[in-house]
């Protein structure tokens, strides 16, 4: 699917009205939510690990017109915009409430809409780390149009080890082994070799990262070999009257669009959807994948999830990004839910204050992290923010 910020977007465009403040609250149920950091750069995945939590920024592009900026067709349109690049990404750690940023990482910023693209995920495993950025204005063969040598860095995997550094070129992989009519689906516009890496675990001393463009999940080496573990089948949802173009609502093949993966208590991989346009809240999954084996749907019910992650009882907790689904207004919340251990109950959590939730993690004393408003900049009216939930049960 085009890259998942123009989708979202998508929805706000079509309401009116500005998003709601969240500040740290207490709810009656005894859940307390907590500012940690508020003035994050798009915060995506969150990674726990013993040295404290990264947040991952996908930063806030480039100067308008500025040599670094190139013309290209908008995500949702066929009309020409500007796409500007800079060293705004990051990966963040969070120790209590310092956070200590990496080196800058490349980061695009569509000018028309003010979406950004960049880093959205870190994982680590032993002395290696991997980045995966997301694509943006790709080519045919895999290659992106934006500017050289930043461009380079999108559609990629980083895997860091040492002084070493090797992209392992997952848009490459996308052109190479286009997606079958099946994951493709039939919205206008959408092309099969089409790639949008969203997030990245450590797996069997490899990497595995889930393509929300390809629809697909990919095991890498730690020398870069690329291959496909599942691809994720279109799903026939209804578009409303006139959202592409249609004067009375149809049926459309959506696609899956998986924007994260966990390794669960089992070993096997968890793998959620945001679902593509239209996004019918109910329509998302969560899948299970044992490399190997054919994917199975693990959970069915939950609406646009962005971010998954397991607690110390095996229970997987998810963050909508809307309730009502992609189309509907963005003043409408998003949602922490949790998931039962065998994956047939769904409940969302008391959690004030959620809007646009782009990440999860889940402290060992039960903490769980947030990352809140993660497509906005730390200029903007409201900035990305990083909470933290205490008091659930």
């Amino acid at each position: 699917m085009k890259r998942i910020a123009g989708t979202v977007l998508a929805g706000s465009l079509l309401a009116a009205g500005t998003i709601p403040a969240a500040t740290a609250e207490a709810a009656s149920t005894g859940v307390t939510v907590t500012v940690v950091s508020g003035a994050l750069n798009a915060p995506k995945h969150l990674t726990l690990t013993p040295a404290g939590l990264y947040v991952t920024e996908s930063g806030a592009g480039g100067t308008a017109g500025a040599p670094s900026c190139v013309t290209g067709p908008a995500t949702g349109g066929t009309n020409l915009v500007q796409y500007c690049l800079g060293v705004t990404g990051a990966v963040s750690l969070i120790k209590g409430r310092r956070v200590v940023k990496s080196f800058p990482l490349p980061s695009v910023i569509e000018e028309d809409t003010q979406e950004v693209a960049g880093p959205s995920a870190v994982a680590f495993n032993g002395d290696s780390q991997a980045v995966v950025f997301q694509d943006v204005l790709e080519n045919p063969d895999g290659s992106n149009a934006l500017p050289k040598p930043l461009g380079l860095a999108f559609g990629t995997l980083l895997l860091r080890h040492g002084g070493s550094v090797v992209l392992a070129d997952l848009a490459a992989f996308a052109a190479a082994n286009p997606q079958p009519a099946s994951s493709l689906g039939d919205v206008p516009g959408e092309t099969a070799y089409n790639s949008d890496p969203y997030d990245v675990v450590a797996y069997h001393g490899g990497y595995v990262v889930a393509d929300a463009g390809a629809n697909d999940l990919l095991a890498v080496s730690p020398r870069g070999a690329i291959s496909l573990l599942a691809r994720f089948p279109a799903l026939s949802e209804v578009v409303p009257a006139n959202l592409i173009g249609n004067p009375k609502p149809i049926t459309v093949e959506a696609q899956a669009v998986p924007t994260a993966v966990a390794v669960g208590p089992d070993g096997a991989l968890y793998v959620s959807l945001l679902r593509g346009v239209p996004s019918d809240p109910g329509t998302a999954y969560i899948y299970r994948v044992v490399p190997g084996q054919q994917p199975t749907i693990w959970a069915r019910g939950l609406t646009a999830v962005t971010a998954i992650a397991f607690d110390s009882r095996g229970r997987l907790l998810a963050t909508e990004y809307n309730v009502d689904g992609l189309l509907a207004p963005a003043t409408d919340p998003g949602a922490l839910v949790r998931i039962s251990r065998n994956g047939r109950h769904v409940t969302t959590l008391p959690v004030p204050g959620l809007y646009e939730p782009t990440g999860v993690a889940v402290a060992p004393g039960g903490a769980v992290y947030v990352s809140n408003y993660g497509y906005n900049a730390a200029t903007d009216s409201h900035p990305g923010e990083l909470l933290k939930i205490t008091g659930l049960r």
